[in-house]
């Protein structure tokens, strides 16, 4: 493992690391909403896609490109959860259905955020040395 990474930039590794970190975000957000109205399932899809398509340019020695998919897959994933959870966070700030926010929200909220922030960071960080 450490010779894998031992010629790489940082950039490099940062964006392996939030490729693992897109992947534990989006298995999070479908077992915390797949049984609610509340999932989006093209988020969904999009983060897979920007997964898939990272990998692909990794292997295709195009690793620079990769940040960026990752940082527009993530954010256009989470303007899609955004989206289809509008009216629950609406009815919950207006105190019409006041029940509180589950944990998971929460946890679902964490997670995109981290990996939106890394891929933000990885974003400008060279990936070659």
């Amino acid at each position: 493992m450490k010779t894998l990474f031992q010629d790489k930039a940082k950039g490099y590794i940062l964006t392996c690391i939030t490729i693992l970190m897109a992947i534990v975000t989006d298995i999070a957000y479908a077992v915390i909403y797949s049984s609610t109205k509340y999932i989006s399932w093209e988020g969904f899809c999009i983060i897979i896609a920007g997964v898939v398509l990272s990998i692909i340019l990794y292997a295709l020695k195009l690793h620079r490109f990769a940040p960026t998919v990752m940082m527009i897959s993530v954010f256009v994933a989470l303007l899609f959860h955004v989206y289809y959870i509008y009216f629950f966070i609406s009815s919950v700030m207006t105190g019409i259905q006041f029940s509180g926010f589950p944990i998971s929200f929460f946890v679902n909220f964490i997670l995109f955020g981290i990996t939106l922030i890394l891929s933000i960071i990885c974003v400008f960080l060279p990936t070659e040395k």
